[in-house]
Parts: structure tokens; C-alpha cells; sequence
């Protein structure tokens, strides 16, 4: 009977110790905060901002005191104003400072012979492979004729009556995933090109009232050779892919480090890989040859862990990707 008493009494002590470390480490999180990124752009009226700081003491967002949750964590939203908004979220002697700029969800046509503000693209450095079709875009004053010169090529730009633009994803922490419908000003065109290297920066040409001129986009264009592509590998403990070229996109299942792959398109900085993911440059690492590499996913499994549903990925990996059958990862 002593000996179950003694168990009792210990188990209660080192139970009443472990929320005793919980606590004292409850105490000392630090001020974070998730979302969102400093320098954020937004066509919302309105931002939330999500993070979490210790228990004790008060949260001010610009002076402001929020509600948060016994554990800490915080959820308010924020007003937003046209153009830049400043804040400064505050917590004992922490301080975060960050940059959210609001801009408008429908262009700005422009009036007079003008191309509107950053509306030509692609606005970043592409690659892409030979014959893979290449799109232009620019709003202009309706009525007008617009084209692109890239090289010998002149590609016209066609006025589209309706063009929808899907949210990001993000889109669902400010309550405005619903698509924004472009009813006039915007040109748009395609084409492909077989010449690989680096084609230049593209010329958009703006004919309007008798008027034209002319405006260098800031992206480069590259085609890449289609026999000798660029080969990564991923130093990321777990890479993050993505369904496009975007933190706004949906993710793919994390690549596991030491997954090689080649690179089949870039833009900025992201990097689209051979089964067609986008992962961020900064996640891998040029391998100095260009053996092509195969991985292959044989299947999908999945199966309910606790509160989250595993998927496992089997992945059939020759040499030399460094990675298991069956290589497991989580959302």
C-alpha cells in the first residue's frame, strides 16, 4: 500500500512539475507573428493578423490593446486604407514593425496614349522550354492597338470583353475569395519560340488617336535547351512545392531533402521542376552536372493519424536521389 501512495505522490509531483516547465515556457514565447509577411500587398479593406506571444501581459497593435486566448494567441483585424499602412505590434520590450499596402482590385485604365502602372507582363525574368507558349499582357486605353516585339517577332495584343482573376489563397484570412471580373482595358496574346537563349526584355507598342509609342518590359525573357536543363537538388529539410510560381498558390507535398530534380521553367525566383511543382530557388542548391534525373511517384496512400490525415507518396528513386520508398511527408 506505501508503494502505490509513493507512486501516487511521485507521478503528482512530476505531473504538477511538467505544468510547472509548460507554464514557465508559456511565459516566455516570444512576440511572433505569422501572417502577415512584412512588405504585404492586399486589395482587401481590411487585414487580420495572426501570431501568438506569451500569456502575461498585453498585445498592442499601433498603441491599441487586443484580445487574445488564454494560451496567448491572437486573431484581430485591422482596417486598411488606399496605399501604404504602417503598424507596430508591441508586447513587455518586443516590437515587430511591419509595411501592408492596399491597392485597388480593378486596373486603372489609363487616359491619353499611356500603358496603365506595372500592368505590363510577364514583369519578372522567365524561362521556359522551346514551343512552350509564352503569354503578354498590358491595360490600355480601350479601342487601342497593342503588340509585343520580342526579337524579329511581333506578337498583337487582343482585347479581352471579360477577364476573371482567381484570389490567392490567402484570400480567406480577409473574407474577399471571390474572383475579380476585368471588363475592359486589358490586352492579352501568345505565342511560342523554338530560338533558345535569351531573348531580351519585350517591347510593348500602344497605338492610340494616332499617337503610339513604345515601353520596355522589365522581364527577360529566356528558352531554355530543352537537352541540357539546369539540374537541383533540395537542401530544404522539407522543400516546399507549390502548384505555381507564388506563396499564394496551393501546396504540393513537401519534397524531401536530397530530392533532385530538373529545372523545366523559371520566374524570379522560383524554380518549376520536372513533375511540374514550383519550389523556391533559395530551397535548393545547382548540382554541377546535367544528368537528368527520374523520380516517379507510383501512388497515393493515405491514412488518419490522431487529428491529421497522413499521405504517403511511394516514390520509385533510382540513383542518385537520396530519398526512401515510401517517403513520408505532412501539410
Amino acid at each position: 500500500m506505501k508503494t502505490i501512495w509513493g507512486a501516487i505522490a511521485f507521478t503528482s509531483i512530476m505531473l504538477g512539475r511538467i505544468n510547472l516547465d509548460m507554464s514557465v515556457a508559456a511565459s516566455e514565447k516570444p512576440l511572433y507573428l505569422a501572417y502577415p509577411p512584412n512588405n504585404h500587398q492586399t486589395t482587401s479593406d481590411k487585414i487580420f493578423f495572426i501570431g501568438s506571444a506569451s500569456a502575461s501581459g498585453e498585445v498592442l497593435i499601433n498603441g491599441q490593446p487586443i484580445q487574445r486566448s488564454q494560451a496567448g494567441y491572437f486573431a484581430p483585424s485591422f482596417p486598411l486604407k488606399m496605399g501604404n499602412n504602417i503598424f507596430t505590434l508591441r508586447h513587455e520590450n518586443q516590437e515587430i514593425k511591419l509595411k501592408v499596402t492596399r491597392i485597388a482590385n480593378t486596373p486603372t485604365i489609363p487616359i491619353g496614349v499611356a500603358f496603365a502602372k506595372d500592368s505590363l507582363a510577364p514583369s519578372l525574368d522567365i524561362a521556359r522550354m522551346p514551343n512552350e507558349s509564352i503569354c503578354f499582357s498590358a491595360i490600355a486605353p480601350a479601342n487601342a492597338t497593342v503588340s509585343v516585339r520580342l526579337g524579329d517577332r511581333i506578337i498583337p495584343l487582343f482585347p479581352q470583353s471579360q477577364t476573371v482573376q482567381l484570389p490567392p489563397n490567402s484570400a480567406v484570412l480577409t473574407s474577399t475569395n471571390q474572383p475579380t471580373i476585368s471588363r475592359e482595358g486589358n490586352y492579352q496574346g501568345c505565342s511560342t519560340f523554338s530560338t533558345i537563349g535569351n531573348l531580351g526584355n519585350p517591347i510593348f507598342q500602344l497605338s492610340f488617336n494616332g499617337q503610339t509609342i513604345s515601353q520596355q518590359g522589365t522581364g527577360k525573357i529566356e528558352i531554355l535547351p530543352s537537352d541540357g536543363l539546369q539540374v537541383i537538388e533540395v537542401i530544404a529539410q522539407s522543400g516546399v512545392a507549390r502548384t505555381g510560381p507564388s506563396t499564394d498558390r496551393s501546396r504540393l507535398t513537401p519534397l524531401p531533402k536530397g530530392t533532385i530534380a530538373s529545372v523545366t521553367a523559371t520566374e524570379g525566383e522560383w524554380l518549376r521542376l520536372d513533375y511540374g511543382g514550383w519550389i523556391k530557388r533559395e530551397e535548393t542548391r545547382s548540382l554541377p552536372h546535367n544528368i537528368p534525373p527520374k523520380s516517379l511517384i507510383r501512388g497515393v496512400n493515405y491514412q488518419q493519424v490522431g487529428g491529421a490525415t497522413e499521405i504517403t507518396f511511394p516514390l520509385q528513386v533510382p540513383v542518385p536521389i537520396r530519398i526512401q520508398q515510401g517517403e513520408k511527408g505532412s501539410f
